[in-house]
């Protein structure tokens, strides 16, 4: 496996400005200690770990005669180290793994403290602590000595490498140049390790590597997103076509759907990678909707990000946990990537948020912009009033839409697609709709395609219960009569909002046009 360049020099790096506690969250144990070799060199260092306490990190052997030592003698045992006056400091360092179930004790706290400040303002003491972890777990008292090394995963070259060890150890006949191409974007995101476990996989099932293991790949990244806990995987076998209206957001979905399949040769041509486009407008009007039908259209996963579950309770996990879900996300590449209610989470950033909360944002924002994976990011908020103007500019989403209530050629689409969906249904045998759909949408006006959907689902089941043979306009039009609509219900608030997207520039999902000439 080969050793990561990048992150041997950054290691060196906070090594060489004397920080005292570097914390290397991961779970490649392997990986991360080819790195740690690559720096120390012929340093003295040991190791603690819960399974054979203090050992030697090169040979793996247990120190101290088969006697298991806790953790709080080692670090008692580090912070007492007597150092004699007529010699030069030697450099130490000290791994110590896994150790998320113990550093919360109020003596591992105080002693990796008083180890941190010995090695910041004893000049003859020189010790750097290490913690190499799967679990990202940092308490306060301890934080501001920590500095995160974040271990970057394989680029082109590297995946390269990977490729080509597989291909020469397994003799790989059927292989071509082509089909490197077509994986590469699959494989991008993924760690060494799953890359080897993979590329292991694909030889076991079909005794060679080619492009049609592509579909493995993905399933494989599928099940690494559940396991994950920080994102959900959403069914997204929605057809564009069930979308009724918002016929320019559609087209444009389309043609990024054809970039994103076509990826390795519109990168050759000088295709910039899409980033993402934002959804502004009124609830229940299809912006979720839109989400699943583009996951469907692009034919790739589709993962669900919930900011609220982003929020933990120790130093720093907050932010953390978004770096994981966006990991979890490239590393689940090509895939779309929905944030629903952006605005829930992100509102008010300038004005009176926590300051963990401006942190997400940034690194939010950062990592949208320069962004090289292919997470094509879909955002959707009900509100962008409150939202800071950075997330709205150009170089974060490609585009933004306003998806407003549907006008009356919409709504007639919506109603045709919710009652093709009952064609096979025994309340539409004796039903011909087409000739009601003019009327249906005259009568609805203000509704929205929420609104309309439970109209259909409203009179199919007054018809059962009533005992109708077949669904009929009249009863359809008895229920948009008892029905209150979202502009009835929440007349104030959609009253703002209409007036809101009045003033900003935003591109219409409809008709392509801007939905006003004022700055935004």
């Amino acid at each position: 496996m080969s050793r990561s360049l990048n992150n041997v020099l950054e290691l060196q790096k906070y090594i060489d400005v004397n920080t005292p506690i570097i914390y290397i969250n991961d779970f490649d144990f392997a990986r991360v200690d080819e790195i740690i070799e690559g720096v120390v060199g012929r340093s003295k260092i040991v190791e603690w770990n819960h399974a054979t306490g203090c050992t030697d990190f090169r040979t793996r052997r247990s120190v101290g005669y088969g006697v298991k030592t806790d953790l709080v003698s080692f670090l008692r045992e580090i912070y007492t180290l007597e150092i004699d006056d007529d010699f030069p400091v030697e450099e130490k360092f000290i791994v110590l793994r896994d150790i998320q179930d113990e550093i919360e004790k109020p003596e591992v706290k105080t002693l990796l403290a008083l180890i941190a400040q010995r090695e910041l303002y004893d000049r003859r003491f020189s010790v750097i602590v290490i913690i190499v972890s799967s679990v990202n777990h940092v308490p306060e008292e301890i934080a501001p000595y920590v500095t995160f090394l974040e271990i970057s995963r394989p680029d082109e070259q590297q995946i390269n490498s990977l490729i080509n060890e597989h291909i020469e150890t397994n003799d790989y006949h059927n292989f071509k140049e082509s089909d490197r191409d077509l994986l590469m974007p699959s494989l991008k995101g993924l760690t060494a390790y799953e890359i080897d476990r993979i590329l292991d996989m694909a030889m076991s099932n079909n005794g060679t590597l080619t492009a049609s293991d592509k579909d493995m790949i993905l399933k494989q990244k599928k099940m690494m997103v559940r396991k994950s806990g920080l994102l959900e995987l959403v069914d997204s076998n929605v057809p564009i076509e069930h979308i009724g209206g918002l016929d320019d957001l559609k087209e444009y979905l389309k043609k990024k759907a054809n970039v994103f399949q076509n990826l390795a040769v519109a990168l050759k041509f000088g295709v910039s990678i899409p980033k993402g486009v934002f959804l502004v407008g009124m609830p229940g009007c299809g912006k979720s909707l839109c989400a699943k039908a583009a996951a469907s259209t692009f034919g790739v996963p589709l993962l669900k990000l919930d900011m609220g579950s982003m929020m933990g309770k120790y130093v720093g996990q907050s932010e953390e946990n978004l770096r994981k879900a966006i990991k979890i996300a490239e590393a689940a590449a090509p895939c779309i990537l929905w944030i629903d209610e952006i605005e829930k989470a992100f509102s008010g950033v300038n004005g009176q948020s926590d300051a963990v909360l401006t942190r997400m944002f940034g690194n939010f924002l950062s990592w949208m912009q320069e962004k090289t994976s292919t997470v094509y990011v879909i955002a959707t908020a009900n509100n962008a009033d409150a939202l800071p103007p950075e997330l709205k500019r150009k170089g974060r989403f490609d585009e933004i839409f306003c998806v407003n209530l549907p006008n009356e050629k919409e709504r007639e689409k919506i109603f045709e697609v919710h009652l093709k969906k009952l064609a096979d249904k025994d309340c539409m045998k004796a039903y011909s709709f087409e000739k009601d759909l003019n009327r249906l949408a005259k009568v609805t006006s203000g509704f929205n395609g929420a609104d309309i959907e439970a109209v259909v689902h409203d009179a199919v089941e007054k018809c059962f219960l009533i005992g109708t043979k077949a669904l009929n306009s009249n009863e359809i039009l008895q229920i948009v009569k008892n029905t209150v609509s979202i502009t009835k219900s929440c007349k104030k608030q959609i009253d703002a909002m209409q007036k809101a997207f009045s003033e900003s520039s935003f591109r219409d999902a409809t008709t392509g046009n801007i939905t006003s000439s004022k700055a935004n």
